[in-house]
């Protein structure tokens, strides 16, 4: 089951980061390798694999605590390319990034960060609830339940953003131009 829940997580449609993985992913990940590793040498003693199965569990539900808490504290940062959306704190300036990035020849992370600034944007002009678990289907569904005007134009940009991300999984100059263009009138302003 390890094996399977790997292989299809290290598919590039899973990947969403763009730096290099944190510290602490890296040692939860060695840990997880490391617990498998002792689970498949205590074949025979099923004591043994009780005991780890409740140090895994233990472990998730600490896991899960965490993020709770982050969530529910604003420490939580969306990664969107190397920009990050602070749930319930200051977005920071994604769209800066986003041009800094695409100017770099950088598109595909250009056009996370793009989205991100999107995202702030939205939230700030139509009080959408940014979260983690939301797709970009999420968004449109609540700005068409908002009744709002910038549901067509979202919508739109998703189409072009969801074929970068899910579809070809990179993007290019023009793709990303096109994404600029159809999110530059749901971005505020630069004075």
């Amino acid at each position: 089951m390890r094996d399977t829940i790997a292989t299809v997580f290290r598919q590039h449609a899973y990947d969403r980061t763009i730096q290099a993985r944190s510290l602490l992913g890296r040692l939860v990940a060695e840990v997880i390798r490391w617990l498998g590793q002792l689970y498949q040498a205590a074949a025979g003693s099923s004591g043994v694999r009780a005991v780890i199965l409740a140090l895994v569990v233990a472990a998730v539900a600490l896991l899960a605590a965490r993020l709770v808490l982050s969530i529910l504290s604003g420490d939580l940062v969306l990664a969107h390319g190397r920009t990050g959306l602070r749930l319930g704190g200051s977005p920071g300036d994604p769209l800066s990034d986003a041009e800094r990035l695409a100017a770099a020849g950088n598109y595909t992370d250009a056009a996370h960060a793009l989205y991100a600034a999107l995202l702030a944007s939205l939230a700030e002009r139509e009080r959408v609830r940014v979260h983690p678990s939301k797709t970009v289907g999420d968004y449109a569904r609540e700005l068409r339940r908002r009744s709002s005007a910038l549901m067509t134009p979202f919508r739109e940009f998703a189409r072009s953003y969801e074929v970068v991300v899910y579809g070809i999984g990179s993007c290019d100059r023009p793709r990303y131009e096109r994404l600029y263009a159809l999110a530059s009138g749901m971005l505020p302003r630069r004075t």
